[in-house]
């Protein structure tokens, strides 16, 4: 598990889900992620219906040394198609590249997944760190690009433009949730 660039190898998922709160700062400002990590299992499927209803991303990882967790990211989007918004952002993470030599899932079966299903990928992995950031900075950059592409949608012909926020504004930051399966 990689929370806060700290790695743990042992990982006890006792109360159901993990639950954490992540800020980065993209463009200028920062941005609250709230991450809910049901680590994969089969027995909260039930129970992470209820998050997808209001996270505007989600993170689906798998282990690429074990090729039933990889079979279930299709049982996971099939389960993010029926519950959550149809414009949630998703990812695919093939987690512990760094163990290449027990991988059971090809990088190219990976991308393909994502191809087929129109999501971004990447490899990463929790124990050296690799493309743990750019998963939450890539993840937390496609939420904002929709945010305000809806926005600008939204916006009536000629009636009033972009607003300009300069540093008397709150210090209250975005919210953005964002959830691992």
């Amino acid at each position: 598990m990689f929370t806060f660039k700290m790695f743990f190898l042992t990982f006890s998922l006792i109360s159901g889900i993990d639950f954490k709160i992540r800020t980065i700062e993209l463009d200028g400002k920062k941005i609250k992620l709230q991450i809910w990590d049901t680590a994969g299992q089969e027995r909260f499927r039930t129970i992470t219906t209820a998050y997808y209803r209001g996270a505007m991303g989600i993170m689906l990882v798998y282990d690429i040394t074990n090729e039933k967790s990889f079979e279930n990211i299709k049982n996971w989007i099939r389960n993010i198609e029926e519950h959550a918004s149809s414009d949630v952002e998703r990812m695919i993470l093939g987690n512990k590249c760094d163990m290449n030599d027990k991988r059971q899932v090809s990088k190219e079966r990976g991308e393909k997944l994502a191809i087929d299903y129109g999501i971004k990928f990447l490899e990463t992995s929790a124990k050296s760190s690799l493309n743990v950031e750019e998963s939450f900075f890539t993840l937390g950059r496609d939420i904002m690009t929709r945010l305000n592409r809806k926005i600008n949608d939204s916006s009536p012909p000629g009636g009033g433009g972009p607003v300009k926020i300069t540093e008397t504004r709150s210090k209250k930051s975005n919210f953005f949730r964002c959830s691992l399966f």
